[in-house]
Parts: C-alpha cells; sequence; structure tokens
C-alpha cells in the first residue's frame, strides 16, 4: 500500500511540475513575442516619419461613385458574378490591360497585367487586388465594390510604362473561403516576380459617432486609434517587407484620412481577425502584403446585408483612400532596384 502511495504521490507532484514549466515556458513564449511584435512597430513608427511621400496622379471621385453604381448588384450567385465579370473584364480590356481569366474549381479571377517599361532595369510586378462576389442578398457598395472601383482606377491611372509591371487581380469567391486568393496565390508561376501585393477590402464606410468603431480581438488598447470614430483608413501588413507599411501611412497627406497602420507577426496568428481577406494566401506564402480596409463590420452597420446600396458609401473617404493608395502606388511602380 505505501508503495501505492508513493508512486501517486510522486506520480502527482511530476504532472505539477510538468504544468508550472508549461505555464512558465508558455510565459516567455508570449514575452517574446510581446518583444517582437514591439520591435516590429517602433521599426514602423520610424519610418513612418520619414516625411509625406511625393502626390501620385490625382484620383477622380465622380468615376469612382459611378464605378461603384455599377458594381451594386449581387454578386453571390453565377449569373451575379458572370455579369460582374463582363463589366470588369470590359474596363480593363478597355485601358488596355487584356484580361486573363484564371479558372478555378468554384469561379473565375481575372486578371490584367500592364508591362513595365521596355528599359526598366530588373523589373518585378505590384499586384493590386479585390474581391468580385458577395454575400447572397447584399448588392455589396462597400463590400466589395468600394474596392473594385478603387482597382479599375488604378489600372486607369498607371496605364503608362513604369520601372515595374502593374497586375491588376480581381478575385473570384472571396467570401467562399478565400477560394480565389488561395487558387492564384498557390501558383508558383502567377506568384514569381512579385514585389507586393495590395489587398483592397471595403473602402467607403465612416461612422462618426463617439465609440462607434470597434477593434479586432488582441489588439491592444493603446495602439487603437483615438476618437473612437471611423474615419481612418486600416492598413495591415506583415513582416516580409518592414518598409510596406510604413510607406501607405507616409501616403496620406493634407486633406486625406488618417492611416492606422498594424504590423502583424507570424501571418497574423495571433489576431485571426487581421487575416479575413484575400492577403491571407500571400502571407500564408512569405510574401509582403498589406491589406487595406474601412474594417467592415467593426465599423458598419450594412456588412453583409441588403443595406450595402450605394447611398451608404462616404465619397469623400472613398476618394481620400484612393488617393493615398495612387500616392504610395506611384512610389512603389518607380521603386528603384535594390542596391548590390
Amino acid at each position: 500500500m505505501w508503495g501505492l502511495v508513493a508512486a501517486v504521490w510522486f506520480g502527482g507532484i511530476s504532472v505539477a511540475w510538468g504544468l508550472f514549466f508549461e505555464h512558465r515556458a508558455a510565459e516567455r513564449a508570449d514575452a517574446a513575442q510581446a518583444q517582437a511584435f514591439a520591435r516590429r512597430l517602433a521599426e514602423v513608427n520610424r519610418l513612418a516619419a520619414l516625411g509625406s511621400l511625393p502626390p501620385g496622379p490625382a484620383v477622380e471621385r465622380d468615376r469612382l461613385m459611378a464605378d461603384v453604381g455599377a458594381l451594386a448588384f449581387d454578386r453571390f450567385d453565377e449569373p451575379g458574378r458572370k455579369r460582374a465579370r463582363a463589366l470588369l473584364a470590359h474596363r480593363l480590356t478597355s485601358l488596355g490591360y487584356a484580361p486573363e481569366l484564371q479558372s478555378f474549381p468554384t469561379g473565375i479571377n481575372i486578371v490584367g497585367t500592364r508591362p513595365s517599361a521596355p528599359d526598366a532595369v530588373e523589373p518585378r510586378i505590384v499586384l493590386v487586388g479585390a474581391h468580385v462576389d458577395t454575400v447572397e442578398g447584399s448588392p455589396g457598395a462597400d463590400d466589395n465594390a468600394s474596392g473594385l472601383a478603387v482597382a479599375l482606377e488604378m489600372a486607369r491611372l498607371f496605364q503608362a510604362p513604369t520601372r515595374h509591371a502593374l497586375r491588376i487581380v480581381l478575385f473570384d469567391q472571396e467570401e467562399q473561403g478565400l477560394a480565389g486568393s488561395v487558387a492564384f496565390a498557390r501558383s508558383p508561376t502567377r506568384t514569381e516576380g512579385l514585389r507586393a501585393v495590395i489587398v483592397l477590402e471595403m473602402l467607403g464606410a465612416t461612422c462618426r459617432t463617439p465609440g462607434c468603431q470597434r477593434f479586432p480581438a488582441g489588439l491592444p488598447a493603446a495602439l487603437a486609434p483615438s476618437g473612437g470614430v471611423g474615419d481612418f483608413l486600416a492598413a495591415v501588413a506583415n513582416d516580409t517587407d518592414p518598409a510596406l507599411l510604413p510607406l501607405f501611412m507616409r501616403a496620406a497627406g493634407p486633406g486625406l484620412p488618417r492611416v492606422f497602420g498594424l504590423p502583424v507577426l507570424d501571418a497574423g496568428a495571433a489576431m485571426p481577425d487581421t487575416r479575413r481577406s484575400d492577403h491571407a494566401p500571400f502571407w500564408d506564402r512569405g510574401l509582403p502584403a498589406i491589406l487595406l480596409t474601412d474594417t467592415a463590420e467593426l465599423r458598419s452597420d450594412r456588412y453583409h446585408r441588403t443595406t450595402d446600396t450605394l447611398e451608404g458609401i462616404d465619397a469623400d473617404f472613398l476618394a481620400g483612400n484612393a488617393q493615398i493608395i495612387a500616392n504610395a502606388l506611384a512610389t512603389l511602380l518607380n521603386e528603384p532596384p535594390p542596391p548590390p
């Protein structure tokens, strides 16, 4: 009996010590993660403080709103998505992008590329993407006709050759598990030579009542933008290219919306809400990608509803966000090659 008691006692002690050391290991891992995030945030803020970027080409507010209006219809089922693809492919064709259709088991992506300048040194590709589809029953003016309209505006503004190529990718089936971007990102030939991926996900909603803006779980309270109102553009980027996020923060000049920049580590594993769009499959492959968004349901009461119509779009906010993107894109597309 005493042997049994001793065995149980020693077993209990072993389990207790095991749990103790597990807890200590978890604490050390959390502390290391927090330190890594603090270092990354400090570097982002240092680079963002370098000053505003030169202005890019001027966006056209009325054209943006016209495109949002033209795309604000239910794009959930195949007939709706086919109608949207036809409209988008026609616009890209008119801009000289010769769109290609990339089929995958549940949908079709639209891919249009404007090549780099013929004499460009070490040209690469800057990808601007937005998703085509909606949830069932929603016209999706903000989600995501706003992103599509800005992608088309970038295609129009940057028709002339630059040092790097511009690729416009309009992803299908984002609302169905990011299926279109997963199919694209898994293709080595399609991701070869990518300099950066810019994903446009809802860019037209604001809320201006104090406390109306919410934030994703896991975001430290000290980092949340002040005021509690939804009048900023959120930019979320991985750590593959430390300069990408600060570039978009520097692109916000006078008269434009403020940019809230959030860096993530480990492809957003510690903050799952940061992975909910077409940038995530590129993060998972270690490619530099940034999400630009109005924060969706954390701000808008029209998200995924029948009320997501053109009337809910803040035209000045949308145009301001598009100008920020144009400013950053002008710098990225003409970025010199890295030093030898």
